[in-house]
């Protein structure tokens, strides 16, 4: 399931790359633990970082931006071309 979902998220990142875009790839966040503050972590599989933009993948792309507003896409062209535009 981990290989597919990667595998999916390495189709967006191709297309990002084609359009200038560059995104990280990434099998696990890390918890970030700063004095004072937790923040565990949102995702336990693989997603795609685009600028302030996450992307997960099942059953089809999840966008989330870091201000809380989602979007959701069935096609790995769709959402590159959604986040493409969204990435400044």
């Amino acid at each position: 399931m981990e290989e597919e979902q990667i595998q999916q998220l390495g189709w967006v990142q191709d297309r990002l790359a084609e359009s200038g875009r560059r995104a990280l790839l990434v099998r696990h966040l890390r918890l970030t633990l700063l004095q004072n503050r937790y923040d565990p972590p949102e995702h336990g599989g693989p997603i795609l970082i685009a600028g302030s933009m996450k992307i997960s993948v099942d059953g089809g792309f999840h966008v989330e931006h870091d201000d809380g507003r989602t979007a959701d896409f069935l096609g790995a062209d769709e959402v590159a071309a959604y986040v493409a535009s969204s990435v400044s």
